[in-house]
């Protein structure tokens, strides 16, 4: 295997403390597109399953032709929740990101966040010091769980090798990305949304508790001594 040269960090529920502002909203938005009742319900089940996934993805999915609104409107309600109750960091992140790059580590944020939102969370966070390279969907083409970003991450840092990269998340998504991508190793942390054992059944080759624990992990402890 090509030796560990790129980490890729997700950013809701990996790098951010969720809070319920995804689910927060999205129920605002339904409630603007007037969605209720079993279709809302079964709607909100849709997008817990499909965490991580491009979020313009999963508004067309679930409403076709009013995809696109659907989604400007998630991505509204959601920054002015996040105005609304905050947003922090998981704690750890920026020290585990700085460790990284003292030992020579490339590192880049992926979302299924827009553009727009990203940034602007970026900044709320003080992150823009932190990830040179950040990447949405809409940078790209197509988000998770197809590998595009995660691609998109190795070339702007020019790595050489797919299995040189890390991928770290939280949700099925971020791991299956991670898979067809042909990273070589990816680590889910149960700060998110899902399970150890789903994480592992889409592909995580490591489960950690946070990202706080990411350099107790003997393959990237190696590395760094390389």
């Amino acid at each position: 295997m090509t030796a560990l040269q790129l980490v890729c960090f997700d950013m809701a529920g990996t790098t951010m403390i969720d809070s319920g502002l995804v689910l927060e909203a999205f129920r605002r938005t339904i409630d603007e597109l007037g969605v209720a009742g079993e279709e809302a319900q079964s709607a909100e089940e849709y997008v817990v399953l499909t965490m991580g996934q491009s979020k313009i993805e999963v508004f067309t999915a679930l409403f076709g032709s009013r995809g696109t609104i659907a989604n400007e409107a998630f991505e509204r309600h959601f920054v002015e929740a996040s105005h609304e109750f905050g947003v922090q960091e998981i704690p750890g992140v920026r020290r585990v990101v700085t460790e990284l790059r003292r030992l020579g580590f490339e590192v880049a944020l992926t979302t299924g966040f827009s553009k727009g939102t990203r940034e602007a969370l970026v900044h709320e966070l003080g992150w823009s010091d932190l990830f040179r390279v950040r990447v949405s969907p809409e940078d790209v083409g197509r988000g998770r769980p197809a590998p595009d970003m995660l691609l998109h991450c190795l070339i702007r840092l020019e790595g050489y090798a797919t299995d040189s990269m890390v991928v770290l998340g939280d949700t099925a998504s971020d791991m299956q990305a991670g898979v067809r991508a042909g990273a070589g190793l990816c680590v889910g942390v149960l700060t998110g949304t899902d399970t150890e054992v789903r994480l592992r059944e889409n592909g995580a080759h490591e489960v950690i508790d946070s990202v706080a624990d990411l350099m107790n992990i003997e393959a990237l402890r190696n590395a760094g001594k390389a």
